[in-house]
């Protein structure tokens, strides 16, 4: 999935770059990101989100491999939101692990990255109420996921750019399932482990936009064309290389 943006090419969607990663969302743009790994998880994987034309809701395709915890993976868009407005934030390292027991745990990561604003449930309700229903998120050391429809909450609309994915569950004990038996218990509940809602992968989104556009390094991107022109930050090429790769696989899907 991941291709040098030199050979990047897009059947029928080409994807740019914004100018700025606050910029304010507009109705129909994208957004994309890699998610990296934390916790040891082993795992790694892209985010492509896609509002729609009426700026109210979104299609998020989101795709994920090598993750250690054959379990189930809550997953969920986090922002730091004071009223309407977006504040900066970015995703932790395990120099946040605050006590320094080697995990990271969720509340440990969430001065970084932010409370809950979207729930990516594979049913049902989307609303950070749902933050905790592991029944309805994907499960497995692979995730592959497509949805529709999910309503954007209006004060996180004009910052989606601000945002951060994070995908929570590891396998800390190396039986490779949800330990439900566990001593250590989540920082969020006694109801799971601590391993079941620990995060195990975080990625920033970035705005990217479609169509004939250029791209300001002497290139220009066109649907159907491929990519030549480079990307200034390794974060953009990173997230248009992300958004590109799920981007082509939801249409191929729909074709």
């Amino acid at each position: 999935m991941r291709k040098t943006l030199g050979t990047l090419a897009l059947s029928g969607l080409t994807l740019l770059l914004a100018a700025s990663p606050a910029a304010a969302a507009h109705e129909g743009t994208a957004y994309g990101g890699s998610l990296s790994e934390l916790n040891a998880s082993g795992g790694s994987g892209e985010v492509y989100i896609e509002v729609s034309e009426d700026g109210e809701t979104m299609t998020v395709d989101l795709t994920a491999s090598g993750l250690n915890l054959d379990g189930p993976h809550a997953m969920h868009i986090h922002g730091i939101v004071e009223g309407d407005q977006v504040q900066a934030s970015t995703c932790p390292t395990m120099a946040d692990d605050a006590d320094g027991d080697g995990v990271l745990t969720v509340v440990e990561g969430a001065p970084k990255y932010g409370d809950i604003q979207v729930s990516l449930t594979t049913e049902g309700d989307t609303s950070p109420d749902s933050g905790l229903a592991v029944d309805r998120y994907p499960a497995g050391t692979s995730i592959d996921y497509s949805r529709s429809g999910i309503p954007i909450p209006e004060n996180i609309r004009a910052g989606i750019a601000a945002l951060h994915v994070v995908v929570h569950g590891i396998d800390e004990n190396g039986n490779g399932v949800l330990d439900m038996d566990q001593e250590e218990r989540s920082s969020l509940t006694d109801d799971l482990p601590r391993e079941g809602t620990a995060p195990a992968l975080c990625g920033t989104l970035t705005a990217v936009a479609g169509g004939a556009v250029q791209t300001g390094a002497g290139g220009l991107a066109t649907d159907g064309a491929t990519m030549t022109a480079g990307v200034s930050t390794a974060a953009g090429a990173a997230a248009l290389a992300a958004a590109a790769g799920l981007a082509l696989r939801r249409r191929r899907n729909e074709s």
